[in-house]
């Protein structure tokens, strides 16, 4: 086959690089879908508080069966399943790949079983789990259209760790009651943070996936 007819073929499999000397090739659809799991997530709870003082369980951010905590652990499951598949599909950085599904495994299976309530160090054991993740994830979109999704992800990650450490003192310190709108606020913008996280970095995972996938297709048939 001629040259050009090699350079056709390739411009024709779809590549996540960014343009060089442009800006990335990221629509605001992720975006806009974290804001709207952001919104609806505290609207719901605000809601279930004000109208209804948190007595629907499902619909309390606070509650470890919430629908939120739910919706995190599809998620989880989510990345574990998609890195899997890369990894044995032979695509590069397969190391990677499974370093990423191990860690979501393990985050899906604690969100399943609620392991972490029997565990009183939790926080030791939970923060390099979510570190090593968020750097595995950061190195397979590194160079990517998704890259800056990814980084928007883990930042809303670190927000949510951030406001969940310091927001209850803050609250105290303010003479403001545990159970009053200030709290419930606090509780609603920490798990809405954190699923808006999700929803930028899960799907964002899966469309690395998918294009790594694609870039390494070998020659067609007849090459």
């Amino acid at each position: 086959m001629s040259a050009s007819y090699h350079e056709a073929h390739r411009s024709t499999i779809p590549s996540l690089r960014l343009r060089r000397g442009g800006r990335a090739r990221v629509g605001v659809l992720p975006f806009a879908a974290a804001g709207a799991a952001l919104a609806l997530e505290s609207a719901i709870h605000l809601a279930n508080f004000g109208l209804d003082d948190l007595r629907i369980r499902m619909l309390d951010s606070n509650y470890e069966w919430s629908y939120s905590h739910l919706l995190a652990t599809g998620a989880f499951a989510t990345g574990a399943v998609t890195s899997v598949i890369a990894a044995r599909s032979g695509v590069r950085r397969a190391r990677t790949w499974w370093t990423a599904g191990a860690l979501f495994a393990f985050l899906a299976v604690d969100g399943a079983t609620r392991i972490h309530e029997h565990i009183p160090a939790w926080p030791v054991v939970y923060a390099p789990v979510l570190v090593c993740l968020c750097v595995a994830v950061a190195s397979l979109a590194e160079g990517t259209d998704e890259e800056p999704v990814v980084r928007a992800g883990i930042a809303l990650l670190a927000l949510s760790i951030v406001i969940h450490v310091f927001g209850p003192g803050v609250v105290h310190r303010l003479g403001w009651s545990p159970e009053g709108w200030a709290y419930q606020s606090k509780v609603a913008l920490k798990e809405g943070t954190e699923l808006a996280g999700w929803v930028l970095l899960v799907p964002a995972l899966v469309r690395l996936a998918a294009g790594s996938r694609h870039r390494d297709l070998g020659p067609v048939a007849g090459d």
